[in-house]
């Protein structure tokens, strides 16, 4: 089956949360990010926290088997009900705590109609979208990611720190107005599929090398490798300063990707002791997205690990800022 078939039978992340709303009951809300790029909202728009939200991709069709190579697919299919169900989730039990969050997914546009930098360009896009056409201060804002979409945030936020000429700069982001936080879900990060974690978790996981290398040789398109399409090129200094109050890096022991996630997390940790990274024990590839489709619809620990993350770094009456609720217009 090509990408292209493959495409076409998957449906896209605008009709997946069409499908989604209208079994729950819930009126969308779709925006308009930039010319090739839409976003749609969860949650209440006037939460008193948003989070912009890159998703990773994952090919839920049963009669593909978690043995076949084509499962996954970072930047070449779009997000499904697994994010929705997930964050809608946690929405709710983050209100059940006195903290309102709304996340903004955002569909960016897709392999082969598009390539790096486009996806990256997008990214940025999107966090300017909230920052500066809606008005949210950068303190009640929060930026995050899975699998290809914890590249897209983590890339998004290098440029916050030292712009790249493919994308405009994030003005409103400084050391002096940093953002609320960073969520990672096993960011792929490092494309890298030579590192031992692909031969050892090569039977407890879903990704395998050959996907992998794949989809990160289309993503780059011929083009040279940069701390912007592979952020875990970039060297400890060049994380120096990272605007945010706190970042979160989850991932699972059981994932191929754990290695290059691990390496990358200490690179991060060197200039930044707020810094959290949880890795739960004999989970695979973001395993709260991607475990309900195989039919474990289990509490995951990296669930857990989410949600006590975001209840303990967003409580309102412990944030020290004064205007983090922002009038913004949706």
């Amino acid at each position: 089956m090509s990408l292209r078939q493959a495409q076409w039978i998957d449906p896209t992340f605008i009709d997946a949360y069409k499908k989604w709303c209208s079994k729950h009951g819930i009126a969308m809300n779709i925006v308009i990010i930039s010319q090739s790029t839409k976003g749609f909202w969860l949650g209440n728009t006037t939460a008193d926290y948003v989070m912009v939200y890159f998703h990773g991709a994952f090919l839920p069709y049963p009669r593909w088997s978690a043995s076949d190579s084509k499962l996954g697919g970072g930047f070449a299919f779009g997000g499904n009900e697994g994010h929705l169900s997930f964050w809608s989730t946690v929405i709710a039990k983050l209100a059940a705590q006195g903290v309102s969050l709304s996340v903004l997914f955002v569909a960016y546009p897709l392999m082969p109609q598009a390539f790096f930098p486009q996806q990256f360009q997008e990214a940025v896009n999107s966090i300017r979208y909230v920052l500066e056409d809606l008005k949210c201060s950068p303190s009640q804002v929060m930026i995050a990611g899975d699998s290809a979409g914890g590249n897209l945030a983590a890339a998004a936020m290098l440029h916050a720190m030292r712009p790249s000429n493919l994308a405009p700069a994030l003005a409103k982001i400084s050391v002096s107005q940093k953002l609320k936080g960073l969520v990672l879900i096993s960011p792929w990060v490092n494309f890298d599929v030579s590192l031992q974690s692909f031969k050892r978790n090569r039977n407890k996981d879903y990704l395998k090398a050959e996907t992998e290398k794949r989809w990160s040789d289309m993503y780059i398109n011929k083009q040279a490798p940069s701390l912007y399409n592979e952020p875990a090129l970039a060297s400890p200094a060049d994380w120096k300063d990272l605007p945010v109050i706190g970042v979160l890096v989850t991932a699972g022991s059981n994932e191929v990707l754990i290695d290059g996630i691990d390496h990358w997390v200490k690179d991060l940790q060197v200039h930044n002791s707020n810094v959290t990274y949880k890795v739960a024990n004999h989970e695979s590839h973001e395993a709260p997205l991607t475990w309900p489709i195989f039919g474990d619809h289990r509490e995951t620990e990296t669930h857990r690990n989410v949600i006590e993350w975001l209840i303990s770094n967003l409580r309102v009456q412990n944030d020290p800022s004064a205007d983090h609720k922002a009038q913004r217009i949706i």
